[in-house]
């Protein structure tokens, strides 16, 4: 690999990050959230001519699954999936009325689709609780977002986090793992999950994992899902952006974001943010 491209998509409330590994194109795509108006799968195959060899889905809830439709109606899927499986019949049980068809529509495709896992040339970690696990951890009402799956994409110096919407006192049994914690450590940059996480996530990253340069989030700093640490510097370094320094780039506010990180010619870990 010579180039790894992060985007984060701009889907509203919920989910959707693509990983290319440039020259390969090897494309690693996470959660299917969309908007009324914009498709994440779509713009991958139609406009970067590109199409998943990976399809993670952190866990099946209706705003990271609901372009499920945009894939199942394309020709080109997606090589593989990996994803977890659960009592359906709870989990539909639980969503909102206007999502229980979208819900039919990813386990119908996902009882067809091939499994398999990360195959590319970087290093993907992922940690998760099974549902019964998390229920007995953490909670009936919980249990969905806490049994989300828990990335940590790692290319030479280059580390991502992406804690699917892990709350926060999933995330700390995560980092209180000696395993996770050696795999975590010095993480770059943090797709902060969106919703139901004190300080923004939770304190222990700063105190175990280090701060991370910069906390992408898939919603707006101002959401009332979101806690104000977000936006606080003492929960990242920070990063020159067009002169200014950043602690934290939203999806509402910024639109789709991307990184775009290769080696100089001094072999110096170098990356670009834009957004469209």
């Amino acid at each position: 690999m010579e180039r790894l491209e992060l985007i984060v998509f701009n889907v509203g409330h919920g989910l959707s990050v693509a990983l290319i590994e440039r020259p390969e194109n090897y494309v690693t795509l996470i959660d299917l959230g969309c908007s009324d108006d914009f498709s994440p799968f779509a713009y991958l195959l139609n406009t970067m001519k590109l199409y998943p060899d990976i399809l993670y889905i952190t866990h099946p809830h209706g705003d990271h699954i609901r372009d499920i439709g945009t894939v199942v109606g394309c020709d080109q899927q997606p090589t593989y999936i990996d994803i977890q499986d659960y009592d359906w019949k709870d989990v539909e049980k639980r969503e909102r009325r206007e999502l229980k068809e979208t819900l039919k529509t990813y386990i119908s495709y996902i009882n067809r689709a091939r499994r398999g896992s990360y195959s590319g040339s970087a290093d993907l970690n992922c940690w998760r609780y099974s549902p019964d696990e998390a229920k007995k951890a953490f909670g009936e009402t919980t249990y969905i977002n806490n049994s989300s799956l828990f990335f940590i994409y790692t290319w030479n110096t280059f580390k991502i986090a992406i804690p699917g919407d892990l709350h926060s006192d999933a995330m700390e049994t995560f980092i209180n793992c000696e395993e996770f914690n050696n795999t975590a450590l010095g993480t770059d940059l943090l797709i902060a999950p969106h919703h139901g996480h004190k300080e923004g996530f939770t304190s222990l990253w700063v105190e175990k994992i280090g701060k991370p340069y910069l906390t992408l989030v898939s919603v707006q700093k101002n959401d009332p899902h979101i806690a104000s640490g977000y936006s606080k510097a003492n929960f990242a370094k920070g990063i020159n952006i067009d002169g200014q320094t950043r602690y934290t780039l939203t999806t509402r506010q910024d639109g789709h974001i991307k990184v775009t990180m290769y080696y100089d010619q001094q072999n110096k870990p170098t990356w670009n943010f834009m957004t469209f």
